[in-house]
């Protein structure tokens, strides 16, 4: 059996080089699914490149950053003991959960149908905020949510708090309402020989330019070396739609 592995744009709309190097993947068969900032600047063009290839299928990439007081390049207005007493504001989680069930809206709106939720920054690595999307895919029927078992590392700033007890809790409440994730979660093209766990998603950031970092993704996925490490190790490329179609398929694959 091949092994699957999703890789996963993310940032679809925030600029036009990052449009562009998506829509390149796309085209090239080295990237087979997209996260979609809705209320990014570019997010227009992005919806009309999508549609323009029949494409329906997308992540929402629900961006929380202006509630948590977070901005470009890893500013933080709040430290994180002012973010967990946020947290345990009801109002102010219920003003998130409105934010996102708007950009969850949007999507919907412009004909594009929501297969995985998963956030900018990776902030529902915050457990208050894991459960907002919980709660906001079972209201829209979203059926798979991003999800890393070892945490999340941000390249400009603090790393997630890690629990590993408060992310084995996080797997049981998805199992519990039938929400699909995958088994494990890589992000860094240049990282797919390190995916050890099937179905895998490998989350990318593509870029024809501006950003070292991006455009540096673009040229490792493009690469000939890219896709032999899929064909070495026997991986073949799907989108969450793939999978979530095929779940009573996946019993029999490592956890």
């Amino acid at each position: 059996m091949r092994h699957p592995v999703i890789v996963n744009a993310d940032d679809l709309g925030l600029s036009r080089e990052i449009n562009k190097g998506v829509f390149t993947g796309l085209s090239r068969g080295v990237i087979s699914d997209v996260s979609l900032l809705i209320d990014a600047p570019f997010a227009s063009e992005a919806v009309e490149g999508l549609l323009e290839t029949g494409r329906m299928d997308v992540g929402v990439h629900v961006n929380l950053d202006e509630h948590l007081g977070w901005s470009s390049p890893g500013r933080e207005r709040f430290t994180r003991k002012e973010l967990n007493d946020f947290f345990r504001d009801p109002r102010f989680l219920h003003r998130c959960r409105d934010e996102a069930r708007l950009q969850i809206e949007k999507c919907m709106a412009c004909g594009l149908v929501p297969t995985h939720i998963d956030t900018h920054h990776h902030v529902h690595g915050f457990f208050p905020l894991f459960m907002v999307l919980i709660d906001l895919v079972k209201e829209y029927r979203i059926p798979a949510v991003r999800h890393s078992r070892t945490g999340y590392a941000l390249t400009t700033r603090e790393p997630i708090p890690y629990d590993p007890s408060t992310y084995r809790r996080m797997e049981e409440i998805m199992e519990h309402e039938g929400v699909f994730f995958c088994s494990s979660m890589i992000e860094g093209a240049g990282r797919i020989g390190e995916v050890a766990y099937f179905p895998a998603e490998l989350v990318v950031h593509p870029s024809s330019g501006r950003d070292q970092w991006r455009t540096g993704e673009m040229e490792t996925l493009t690469s000939d070396g890219f896709l032999q490490a899929f064909h070495a190790r026997g991986i073949r490329l799907v989108a969450y739609r793939d999978l979530i179609d095929r779940t009573a398929d996946l019993s029999d694959l490592p956890k």
